[in-house]
């Protein structure tokens, strides 16, 4: 583990996107939406632009609090780090399958 990771993890710094993000991910659930959908979304709620830029904010806060306190990390790599964090959510948090056989 590399020294921001444990930073990171110490801090429990993620805690607030990781509940962001299962926000997200249910609002996609109660729309029905695939995971084809998050690529395209067929339209865009309030609701959803409100959680989605909520999200950026936390995961820019992260990123400027890591580099803040001294630890030499970019973008890809905090972003590579946050998505193997949020996996278990996804994993939660089922979307439709698009033929419909859920």
């Amino acid at each position: 583990m590399k020294s921001w990771e444990k930073f990171v993890e110490t801090l429990d710094l993620t805690k607030e996107l990781e509940e962001t993000y299962f926000n997200l991910r249910t609002f996609f659930q109660k729309e029905g939406w695939t995971q084809k959908d998050l690529e395209r979304p067929p339209y865009y709620p309030n609701e959803l632009m409100r959680l989605f830029h909520k999200f950026t904010d936390q995961r820019n806060e992260i990123f400027h609090t890591v580099r803040d306190y001294g630890f030499e990390v970019d973008n890809l790599s905090l972003t590579n780090y946050i998505q193997n964090k949020l996996k278990y959510i996804d994993d939660i948090t089922p979307l439709k399958i698009k033929d419909g056989n859920n």
